[in-house]
């Protein structure tokens, strides 16, 4: 009984210790693939998104602008192209002085809301005004960021019509030559939801400065309230100032700093009226010739 029971404790013992040896020997091999095999590759980068989703605002302004009422409604709907590129839309209808004034715009544009924006960007704006004004602009679009800090513009070519009306004994006239353009602001977000900037604009001929804040009003759902008022000072009827309220339509709530650096780039519409009414000049209509006869005088018949 001895003998058996020592035979089992030593077989029992030999399978414990060659187990062991199996399975330290596989483990061994495991770390050894381990060490030998390439590590699985890295996934790529995802891309930052130039466009938060499709988003818009719409708002509406009265003022004043180049000594004559001002008043309308403006709008904007942006949306991505892939991921670092999006487009934006704009237009603009109201009055300008009593006749109407409309504007069209398109932003196409790369833009890393971490860094800034590079745009081309296009306008056309229509006044119905002696015989119907028309102004467009073309060129390149920036925007830098930095902190609390933008600086954003964008410069190129100005061209028009030329147009001419007799209102009463007055000849109106628009003439709109070809020449160089540019608009830049200076911005800072005194906090996320607030903004001031100060900047020139380089419209229709003539230099001006430019003055602006706006302040966002948080509501729910994507969306944003904002109250804006913004002026001009500048040569001659060069001058402004408007104010309204606007609301942004996005994919999530966001403050308004996000929203100008994640959605849409600014709105130029207004200044663009500039083009116009900065060409515009006035003379006296030429009396016809008068003839006299004997003791009476007037026009020949």
């Amino acid at each position: 009984m001895s003998r058996r029971l020592a035979l089992l404790r030593t077989t029992i013992l030999a399978g414990t210790v060659g187990a062991t040896f199996v399975l330290s020997g596989r483990a061994h091999a495991a770390d050894m693939d381990m060490v030998t095999k390439a590590p699985p590759p890295a996934a790529p980068p995802s891309c930052v998104q130039a466009v938060d989703g499709v988003n818009g605002k719409l708002g509406g302004l009265g003022g004043s602008f180049a000594n004559m009422s001002l008043y309308g409604a403006e709008g904007s709907v942006s949306a991505p192209l892939g991921c670092e590129f999006g487009m934006q839309l704009d237009a603009m209808a109201g009055s300008l002085g009593g006749s109407s004034l409309t504007v069209g715009a398109g932003h196409l544009f790369w833009r890393n809301p971490a860094e800034g924006l590079l745009c081309a960007y296009g306008d056309s704006e229509y006044w119905n005004r002696f015989g119907g004004a028309r102004v467009s602009h073309v060129g390149p679009e920036g925007e830098l960021y930095y902190g609390q800090w933008t600086l954003q513009g964008v410069a190129g070519v100005e061209f028009g019509n030329n147009t001419s009306a007799t209102v009463g004994s007055v000849i109106q006239q628009i003439n709109i030559p070809q020449r160089f353009f540019d608009q830049v602001n200076v911005a800072y977000y005194l906090q996320d939801n607030f903004k001031v900037y100060a900047g020139q604009r380089y419209l229709g001929g003539r230099n001006a400065a430019a003055f602006g804040a706006e302040w966002g009003i948080p509501l729910q759902h994507g969306v944003m309230a904002a109250l804006f008022a913004e002026g001009r000072v500048g040569e001659d009827d060069d001058h402004g100032v408007w104010g309204g309220l606007r609301f942004y339509f996005g994919q999530k709530d966001k403050t308004l700093i996000r929203r100008h650096r994640e959605d849409d780039p600014v709105n130029w519409d207004i200044d663009s009226a500039f083009g116009a009414t900065n060409n515009s000049t006035s003379s006296p209509a030429s009396s016809p010739p008068t003839t006299c006869v004997g003791d009476g005088c007037g026009p020949p018949g």
